[in-house]
């Protein structure tokens, strides 16, 4: 019997040669470093709009580059069926004469602003296999990075990161350490900026330390002539010289501001890929302990989990803090419900969020409910 994939990716259109070999590339790296496989798991189409069907129940994305008149019907019978398209183009100048006017509302890239690594985890954002929230906690001294700071805010804002700097992110009257804690364990890398007193803060001391309990992936831009202090033993590292700064007060050239997004852009694949796999090997010891299994995986990285009175569940695992988005996105599926939306407690603090999400658990129950990953196998023993 041949096993249809969970997930179908298309390279549509006239996509330049060398392009195209390193999309194809980057996109077998990192469905591998998902611990997927292109050919199984994962398929492949490259071609014409006309001959890229994918199944309805699978969850399916196309990069678009050139294509001619004749492709637009062909392209509006994907989007009616809500298959995301990234149109792509030479040039942010090119849109409207190398692709039809239907893709025209879309959201796209250009090759002379985005290179094939990005436009490889853009379409596996669109398929669910990456999460499309990209989250980044920016840890430093305000006395001694602050100008660093606030152009990396920017460069991996304008990357469509959503970043966390703390003169920024908390509005006032919250509850300062609760926001803090909530967002860095909500966050897929922490960037902390290696400056001479770094560690001798209490705060930031504090920000690195739950990052590393929480499994966020960690990037240390080390200032020059820092010694790396041992707890940043496991970190990923990017060293600065003083070639990499402008003028007097500490600002970043834009070469090194590059270099540094980078960094963050491959931190956060892996990132996501170990904690992923930590949660699901918290997951599948409770259940074990519960009596029950994981019988196997299903769409937008789900699983299918039997209890010990042979109950089929589907537990839809979440990075970070679920929002109601993550409950409604656990719907579309078609699994029976109630489905689990698995998420890891430890860590989210905000006492609204918790308020915000008891209230809207009374009207969700019957159809999805949050589920904590360590206490998963008690909670499924009773799963009605």
């Amino acid at each position: 019997m041949t096993v249809q994939p969970l997930y179908e990716l298309a390279i549509l259109g006239d996509a330049p040669s060398g392009i195209r070999d390193a999309v194809v590339a980057a996109l077998k790296d990192g469905v591998a470093e998902l611990g997927l496989d292109i050919g199984s798991t994962v398929s492949l189409f490259q071609g014409d709009p006309q001959d890229f069907r994918p199944a309805g129940e699978r969850c399916a994305a196309a990069l678009c580059f050139h294509v001619g008149p004749g492709s637009e019907e062909n392209l509006r019978w994907l989007i009616n069926r809500n298959i995301p398209i990234i149109p792509v183009a030479t040039k942010a100048t090119a849109f409207a004469t190398e692709l039809p006017a239907v893709l025209a509302p879309l959201n796209g890239l250009s090759l002379d602003r985005t290179d094939a690594k990005a436009l490889a985890q853009a379409l596996l954002e669109c398929a669910s296999l990456l999460p499309r929230q990209r989250r980044v906690f920016l840890s430093y001294r305000r006395t001694e990075s602050t100008e660093a700071a606030l152009q990396l805010y920017a460069a991996l804002s304008a990357r469509l990161y959503d970043v966390f700097l703390d003169t920024h992110g908390i509005y006032p009257g919250q509850h300062f350490q609760e926001v803090l804690w909530q967002r860095l364990c909500d966050s897929d890398v922490l960037l902390f900026l290696d400056t001479p007193g770094y560690f001798k803060s209490r705060w930031t001391e504090a920000e690195f330390g739950k990052a590393q309990w929480r499994g966020v992936g960690v990037l240390r831009a080390a200032w020059p002539g820092v010694t790396p202090d041992p707890r940043a033993q496991l970190a990923i590292t990017h060293s600065l010289d003083a070639s990499d700064f402008v003028g007097g007060n500490g600002q970043l050239t834009p070469s090194a501001t590059l270099a540094i997004c980078d960094e963050v852009e491959r931190v956060r694949t892996v990132s996501v890929t170990a904690r992923y796999q930590l949660m699901i090997s918290t997951l599948a010891g409770s259940i074990q302990r519960g009596g029950g299994r994981i019988e196997g995986t299903s769409l937008r990285r789900s699983l299918i989990v039997s209890t010990p009175s042979k109950k089929r569940i589907a537990v839809y695992p979440t990075l970070g803090v679920p929002t109601t988005y993550t409950l409604h996105d656990a719907t579309l599926d078609g699994h029976p419900p109630p489905v689990a939306v698995l998420y890891e407690e430890a860590g989210a603090e905000d006492r609204q969020w918790h308020t915000h999400m008891k209230w809207i658990s009374q009207y969700l129950d019957h159809a999805v409910r949050l589920v904590d990953s360590y206490r998963s196998g008690l909670v499924f023993q009773d799963w009605k």
